[in-house]
C-alpha cells in the first residue's frame, strides 16, 4: 500500500468506528443539556438507604408503556430535592418540587450512576423503588404505582 494512502485509511477506519458507536447512544435523547446530565450521573454516588419521613410526602407514578416516571409532592412545603434515584442505581438531577407540584422524567433521561452510560430505558427491569435525594438525606417516595 502506498505511504500516502495509509493515513487516509487509518482516519477513515477511526471515523467509521466513532460514527458506528454513536448510533447506539444518542446523547441528544438524554434531555436539553445532555453533557451536564451525563457528567452529573457519572459523578453521582448513591447516598444509601432512604428514610421514611413525615417531613416530605411524595408518590411515584410510572407509565411503563410510555417509559415515563412522575413524582408528585403531596405536601404543603417544597421538597428541596437535588436528584431522583431509581432502583438505587439510576439517577437524574432535578430541581426542588413545589408544594402539590410534580416532576416528570422520561426513562431515557434517568442515567446509570458512575462510569456506565446506560439509560434506564435500555434496561429490561421495572421501576421498583424511587427516592428523592436532598442535602439532608435520601427520602423514599410512596409507590411506585403503575398508571
Amino acid at each position: 500500500m502506498p505511504r500516502q494512502l495509509i493515513p487516509h485509511t487509518v482516519v477513515s477506519v477511526l471515523a467509521l468506528g466513532l460514527f458506528a458507536g454513536c448510533a447506539a447512544q444518542d446523547v441528544g435523547l438524554v434531555g436539553e443539556q445532555p453533557r451536564e446530565a451525563i457528567t452529573f450521573a457519572a459523578r453521582a454516588k448513591y447516598p444509601g438507604a432512604a428514610q421514611d419521613s413525615d417531613r416530605y410526602k411524595s408518590v411515584a407514578i410510572v407509565n411503563p408503556d410510555k417509559k415515563v416516571l412522575d413524582v408528585y409532592n403531596l405536601g404543603s412545603q417544597s421538597i428541596p430535592a437535588t436528584a431522583l434515584w431509581v432502583n438505587g442505581a439510576f439517577v437524574k438531577q432535578i430541581a426542588p418540587i413545589a408544594p402539590k407540584g410534580h416532576i416528570t422524567a422520561r426513562y431515557v433521561e434517568i442515567l446509570e450512576s458512575g462510569p456506565g452510560a446506560r439509560s434506564f430505558s435500555q434496561m429490561e427491569t421495572p421501576v421498583q423503588k424511587v427516592e428523592l435525594q436532598t442535602n439532608d438525606g435520601n427520602y423514599a417516595t410512596q409507590g411506585p404505582v403503575n398508571r
